[in-house]
């Protein structure tokens, strides 16, 4: 058993950094998103389901076809591969609790790579076999 305070972790967090990891075991990740004001978090997908569980703040979470305002005590679940976009327009900051199960390797192929972003320029799909972050992403069609 590991407990951890949510509100040291959000304390120890390094400059820029978006993503706190809290709990990594081998088939569930635990994490805290912060976003300061005005930040936005660009249109992507990841190969496995998340929720996100908000802490503090508010904060627009859009799918490609819906869009949903977030504040405390709200709770949202996003099925794996399918894409969507977090920002915080406000002037306060905004805290996200997510979850997610590891990605299988059928989740991986289906997403051809760990995580997609759509690319601004051209609207098409940008592909990163490693995650995100620094890692080199991939346009395909």
């Amino acid at each position: 058993m590991k407990l951890l305070d949510i509100s040291e972790a959000v304390k120890e967090r390094k400059k820029g950094e978006r993503r706190i990891n809290l709990f990594r075991r081998e088939n569930l990740e635990t994490w805290l998103l912060y976003f300061p004001p005005g930040d936005v978090q660009r249109m992507h997908n990841h190969p496995s389901d998340r929720t996100y569980y908000v802490l503090t703040g508010r904060g627009i979470m859009k799918g490609p076809n819906e869009t949903h305002e977030l504040s405390p005590g709200k709770i949202l679940s996003i099925p794996a591969h399918e894409y969507y976009e977090g920002s915080n327009p406000y002037d306060e900051e905004m805290i996200l609790l997510g979850n997610s199960h590891k990605a299988t390797a059928e989740d991986l192929a289906k997403a051809g790579g760990r995580r997609n972003e759509i690319d601004t320029a051209t609207g098409k799909r940008i592909v990163y076999q490693h995650g995100g972050g620094r890692d080199e992403g991939k346009i395909v069609e």
